[in-house]
């Protein structure tokens, strides 16, 4: 896995500037902007055989609709996902946090003290456990998304129990690398007058569809089987002029 790489090789094309402010821009557009960058990274990540850095496609204002298409499916993949995983948890989350409301607001000694402060790590560990499980879970649902262009097939269980099986390790790295990653982005990006946020996750977003490559890289050369990409994929993904 190169880490570093996620992070330079949004720099290397030619027009990488005008790439982060059209992208940036198209980010304020609610509810479709992220969709769009999305699908515009898909298009350069999985759309072209011609894997270079520096020929990764200009962000084109003309493609909406086809960064809109090829976004769509992965957006919706990750908001049913999380919405199913987040209902399950609230089994968990909510008795521990009424528990710890209850011991909180009263004075009800250093034992109770004690043990809403237990439950407070207990919870804080279980999201930070949360967190990371959804990224595992998410990394291969994700992936299959973007290359099949369909929402059910993403859904395939084989292959997303054999892709955790190979790469779970890295996955958990990789998704640790990309907390921090966005923690200082978006902290730089909200020094500068918050709208250098919508910046920010363009690199951001970058960098982790850069290491969903990374990982699925690595789940082929474990022996993992490759899925067929659609040809909905091939049908866009020009070169960046210099």
């Amino acid at each position: 896995m190169n880490y570093q790489a996620s992070l330079s090789d949004f720099f290397k094309p030619p027009k990488w500037l005008m790439n982060l402010l059209l992208a940036g821009l198209s980010g304020l557009i609610p509810l479709i902007g992220p969709i769009i960058i999305k699908g515009w990274l898909i298009t350069g990540f999985w759309g072209r055989d011609d894997e270079r850095p520096e020929t990764f496609p200009e962000f084109d204002f003309n493609l909406f609709g086809k960064y809109l298409e090829r976004g769509l499916w992965p957006f919706l993949v990750t908001l049913v996902s999380s919405i199913v995983i987040s209902m399950a948890a609230c089994v968990i989350i909510v008795p521990f946090t009424m528990l710890f409301t209850i011991l909180g607001s009263h004075d009800h000694g250093s034992v109770s003290g004690c043990a809403a402060a237990f439950l407070f790590i207990i919870l804080m560990v279980f999201y930070i456990v949360l967190a990371v499980g959804l990224m595992v879970l998410l990394t291969p649902l994700t992936i299959r998304a973007s290359l099949t262009q369909e929402f059910g097939a993403a859904f395939n269980f084989p292959f997303v129990k054999r892709f955790i099986a190979l790469t779970w390790k890295e996955i958990i790295i990789a998704s640790l690398f990309l907390m921090v990653t966005s923690l200082v982005l978006t902290t730089i990006g909200a020094i500068l007058l918050c709208v250098g946020i919508y910046f920010a996750t363009v690199i951001v977003y970058f960098c982790w569809v850069h290491l969903q490559k990374q990982l699925y890289r690595l789940y082929l050369s474990r022996g993992g089987e490759p899925v067929p990409p659609s040809p909905k994929l091939s049908d866009v993904a020009a070169p960046a002029t210099s």
